[in-house]
């Protein structure tokens, strides 16, 4: 799994949040944080483990794939 290449792709997800008027909303704003804050999470495991600490990585990861598929339902 190229996790450099995720975080990446996830970094463009962001960007597009930020500047996004995808049906303004707390519960979006709030959706958008979470993201963002899981996004953080994912780079900080990511680098303190040196992409071998699998186990939390697919974590991270599967949190981020729940946070954008309500993201998904604002759109």
């Amino acid at each position: 799994m190229d996790i450099e290449a995720l975080i990446k792709n996830l970094e463009a997800v962001n960007d597009s949040l930020k500047s996004s008027t995808i049906r303004e909303s707390d519960d979006f704003d709030k959706c958008v944080k979470r993201f963002q804050a899981k996004l953080a999470d994912l780079k900080s495991i990511y680098t303190s483990s040196n992409g071998e600490d699998t186990a939390d990585l697919k974590a991270s990861i599967l949190d981020i794939k729940v946070i954008l598929e309500e993201i998904e339902k604002f759109s």
